[in-house]
């Protein structure tokens, strides 16, 4: 008789048990030589950080295989680039008029399958932070040969021999997709929900769900970085990295001025909307003026404390952002900050799906319950200079 577990949705909010890390395991788990998915959307968030164990799966001579759906332009470019890197085939499924919506993910060897079957999309969401349900059914062989033979027919209805709605992706498939915007890249994807949402500016505090950040993107997904300089103004270009989000830990100046990492910059301009078209006005004659993002990103921020206790809330509020040369980093402004904030707090920027908003930007205190578990998103040390190094990590 095949077994049936759940994961659990609360388990996978609050960072117990979630998909990404159960598909890790297997993916390491000499038990099992070929690896199938079937997905709705997809973002390259969760390839990137199955990526090491995709290339070691590959390198053994296992098999792995795909298939997407680009409905509602849910999967992105950076994902179906990495899905031709990494698999042996790659299908996309789409008919108009209805919805590809499956979530399958099935592990197959010599005695055992293992099949996870759910709601989780191959998304950050999807594998880590959000509530999601889905049902880990284990057949062991040759006894519970017929479950295997359902997953199978499962895959195979949908491949184009079947089903006249899949198609072999390749790379001219995947640029014609994208010419005809049905794919777009993931910096496109986040502009055109933040334009679909009526939401307004203001930032409500959130319930106090006490949630375990998603795993920080490997280092070496972002590009190395180089010497940063403010450059002749051009279109932003997605960052490689495919990155939802910055923590960083900051320390305030006295003047309200906080100094964003410079490897942070180098890594993903794009994610800061640089470079910056505007100048400042320098304040004495003669003095020197310096780029700036123009005009101010708008940015909802809030602070919490002990117990997240919301110390600070600041809706919508107007973040003086400048390119300061001499040291070729970004300082922001945000002077309520002072005497609220202590040094190596962590901040948590991510782009604002409110209509009007640029960022939400959390900072936790070291108070915060949900502090140890953003400064272990921070995978990446900035130079101290003789204090103790703040860090920082794309998630």
């Amino acid at each position: 008789m095949p077994t049936i577990e759940i994961l659990k949705p609360f388990d996978a909010a609050v960072g117990n048990r979630r998909l990404l890390g159960e598909l890790k395991n297997d993916l390491e788990s000499a038990e099992f030589n070929d690896f199938r998915l079937i997905v709705a959307y997809a973002k390259a968030g969760p390839l990137h950080r199955l990526k090491v164990q995709l290339e070691k799966w590959k390198a053994d001579g296992k098999s792995f295989r795909a298939i997407f759906g680009i409905d509602q332009q849910g999967t992105s470019k950076e994902a179906l680039d990495l899905a031709l890197a990494l698999c042996d085939e790659v299908y996309i499924t789409q008919e108009r008029g209805i919805t590809f919506h499956p979530k399958a993910y099935i592990f197959s060897g010599a005695n055992k399958v293992r099949a996870f079957l759910g709601s989780n999309n191959m998304t950050v969401g999807g594998t880590e932070t959000n509530f999601e349900a889905a049902v880990v059914v284990d057949a062991a062989l040759p006894a519970d040969n017929a479950v295997k033979t359902d997953l199978d027919d499962m895959w195979d209805q949908l491949l184009p021999a079947q089903c006249v709605a899949t198609r072999p992706l390749d790379q001219a498939l995947l640029d014609q997709l994208v010419a005809a915007g049905d794919v777009l890249d993931e910096s496109a994807l986040r502009n055109s929900r933040k334009k679909a949402t009526k939401t307004n500016k203001s930032s409500k505090p959130k319930a106090g769900l006490k949630l375990k950040p998603p795993s920080p993107l490997p280092k070496g997904t972002t590009p190395a970085p180089t010497h940063v300089a403010q450059p002749a103004p051009v279109a932003n270009t997605p960052s490689t990295a495919s990155a939802g989000g910055l923590a960083i830990q900051i320390k305030p100046h006295h003047n309200g001025e906080i100094f964003l990492s410079k490897l942070a910059v180098n890594q993903n301009p794009a994610f800061f909307g640089f470079p910056f078209t505007g100048m400042t006005t320098p304040k004495t004659a003669g003095g020197t003026p310096y780029p700036q993002r123009l005009p101010d990103p708008v940015v909802n921020i809030q602070v919490y404390g002990t117990g997240r206790a919301l110390l600070l809330n600041l809706p919508a509020y107007d973040l003086n952002t400048v390119f300061y040369e001499p040291n070729s980093e970004i300082r922001v402004t945000a002077s309520p900050l002072v005497g609220v904030v202590p040094d190596y707090s962590v901040m948590v920027i991510t782009p604002s799906q409110i209509a009007g908003v640029d960022y939400e930007m959390e900072v936790h205190t070291p108070q915060s319950p949900d502090y140890p578990a953003w400064v272990a998103a921070c995978n990446q040390q900035m130079p101290g200079g003789g204090q103790v190094p703040r860090k920082f990590g794309w998630f």
